[in-house]
C-alpha cells in the first residue's frame, strides 16, 4: 500500500510519566483514499464515455449500412436478408438508448425517464440477443436439409417469428417490470426491489446470457454439415455421372453458403463479446473484503471496460458481415460507390459528371454473355430462315444420339464450371 495512505506517524505521550515511551502507530488516513478513488473513477468514467460516443457513432452507421447493403436486389429476398434487418434494427436501438442514458443521467436527472430507459434497455437488448439465436436455428435447418429450406426458410416465416419474439418480449417486460423495479426519488432513478435484487441477479443473465451462449452451441452442428456439404461436393466431382441429380442441391448449398458464414460468425462474436461480462458478474458475486487500493482500482477499470466490451456486440456486426461475406462485401463497395457519385453529381455545377464503372461480378459476367448469345441467336434466326422437316423416327434417334454426345461432355473440367458457375 502506498505511504500516501497513511498519515505517517503519531506520538502518544504518557501525561503522567514526561519520559514516557513514544509509541509509533500508523493510522489508515480514509478521507485520502476516499479522494484517491473519487478521482480514479472520475478519469475512467470520462476516458470509458468518450470511447463509448465513439463506439456509438460507428456502431450506427455500421448499422446503417447493414441495413442498405443487405436491402439491395443482389441480396435481399431472402430470410437471412429479414434477420440481418431485424438483427440492425435493434443494435442501433441498443446503442441509442445507452448513449441516451448516458446523457441523461448527468443532464437530466428525472427518474420517470431513467425508468423509461431502463424498460427500453431490457426490452430491445432482449430482442437483439434472441434474433441472434432463432436465425442461428434457421440455419440449421437451412444446412440439415436444403430442400426443407425451401418450404420453411422462407421470408414469411422469418418475418413471423420476428415479430412473435417482438411481441412476447413486449408482454414479458411489460408485465413484470411494475412489480420488479421501484421509485428511488431521493436518488431520482429506478431500481430493483429488495425482495427481487437475488432473484434478479440469476434470472436476468440467465435468459439474457447463459441460455443463448448454449442454443448458439448449435453453430458447431452448422459448421460440421457445411463440411459435410463441401465433401459431398467434392464426392461429386469425382464421380460425373451423379451431377445431373445432385446438381440442384449442391447449387441450393453453395448459394446459402455465404449467408451461413455471415451469421455463423456473428453468433461467435456474441460469444466473444459476452464471455468477459459473464466471467465479471460472476466476480461479483463475492465482494471484496480487503482494503487494497491497486486491487480496489483494478477491478473498477476491468468492470467499466467489461461493460463497454459488451456494447461492441452491437456495433461490431457490419464488420463480421464483410470478412465473412464476399458478395456483401462487393455490395457495399458497390453502395458506397453510389453514394459518392451521388454526392459528386449534386455537387458538381454543370451536372456532367460521369459516375464511376460499377465492378463486374461473376454473375454479371455470365448474365452479360447469356443476352449476348441470346442477341446473336435471334439475329441469325430472323436473317437466315430455316425451316427443316425431319420424319418421327430419325428426329428421335437424333436427339438420342445429341443425350449420348452431351453426356460424354459431362467430364470433370466441365462439371467443375458449372459448379462453379452456380456459385454465389
Amino acid at each position: 500500500m502506498n505511504t500516501s495512505n497513511f498519515t505517517g506517524f503519531f506520538l502518544f505521550g504518557d501525561e503522567y510519566n514526561l519520559t514516557n515511551s513514544v509509541i509509533v502507530v500508523p493510522v489508515l488516513n480514509d478521507s485520502l483514499i476516499r479522494m484517491e478513488i473519487t478521482e480514479f473513477i472520475q478519469k475512467v468514467n470520462f476516458w470509458i464515455t468518450i470511447m463509448e460516443i465513439v463506439m456509438v457513432i460507428c456502431g450506427i452507421i455500421g448499422n446503417g449500412l447493414a441495413l442498405i447493403v443487405i436491402n439491395r436486389r443482389s441480396l435481399r429476398d431472402t430470410s437471412s436478408s429479414v434477420f440481418i434487418t431485424y438483427l440492425a434494427i435493434f443494435d442501433i436501438s441498443v446503442l441509442v438508448v445507452h448513449i441516451t442514458s448516458l446523457a441523461t443521467s448527468h443532464l437530466i436527472h428525472s427518474y420517470i425517464a431513467h425508468c423509461f430507459l431502463t424498460y427500453l434497455t431490457d426490452l430491445v437488448t432482449f430482442c437483439s440477443v434472441w434474433i441472434i439465436v432463432i436465425m442461428t436455428l434457421e440455419r440449421c435447418v437451412a444446412v440439415r436439409s436444403p430442400f426443407l429450406a425451401k418450404r420453411f426458410c422462407t421470408t414469411e416465416r422469418a418475418r413471423s417469428s420476428i415479430y412473435i419474439l417482438i411481441l412476447f418480449a413486449f408482454i414479458l417486460f411489460s408485465s413484470t417490470f411494475p412489480f420488479i423495479y421501484t421509485i428511488d426519488k431521493i436518488q431520482q432513478k429506478c431500481g430493483v426491489r429488495y425482495r427481487y435484487q437475488r432473484i434478479i441477479r440469476f434470472i436476468k443473465p440467465t435468459i439474457f446470457y447463459f441460455v443463448p451462449d448454449l442454443l448458439l452451441l448449435a453453430n458447431l452442428f452448422v459448421i460440421y454439415e457445411l463440411f459435410m456439404a463441401k465433401r459431398q461436393r467434392q464426392q461429386t466431382l469425382m464421380n460425373p455421372e451423379n451431377a445431373v441429380h445432385q446438381l440442384g442441391a449442391v447449387s441450393f448449398n453453395r448459394k446459402q453458403r455465404q449467408l451461413t458464414v455471415m451469421l455463423v460468425t456473428v453468433s461467435f462474436g456474441f460469444y466473444l463479446f459476452t464471455t468477459p461480462a459473464i466471467v465479471d458478474y460472476i466476480r461479483q458475486m463475492n465482494p471484496p473484503k480487503h482494503h487494497d487500493v491497486k486491487r480496489l482500482k483494478l477491478r473498477f477499470l476491468m468492470t467499466n471496460l467489461s461493460v463497454l466490451w459488451l456494447q461492441m456486440s452491437s456495433a461490431t456486426n457490419f464488420l463480421f458481415y464483410c470478412l465473412a461475406g464476399s458478395k456483401f462485401r462487393a455490395a457495399t463497395i458497390d453502395t458506397v460507390s453510389d453514394v459518392c457519385d451521388f454526392i459528386q453529381t449534386k455537387l458538381s455545377k454543370d451536372g456532367n459528371h460521369i459516375p464511376r464503372r460499377r465492378r463486374q461480378t461473376k454473375s454479371d459476367l455470365l448474365s452479360s454473355e447469356h443476352e449476348l448469345r441470346n442477341g446473336l441467336n435471334k439475329r441469325r434466326s430472323s436473317s437466315i430462315p430455316r425451316i427443316s422437316v425431319y420424319p418421327a423416327r430419325r428426329l428421335t434417334t437424333q436427339s438420342s444420339n445429341e443425350i449420348k454426345l452431351a453426356s460424354q461432355f459431362i467430364n470433370k473440367p466441365i462439371l467443375e464450371n458449372v459448379l462453379n458457375e452456380v456459385e454465389v
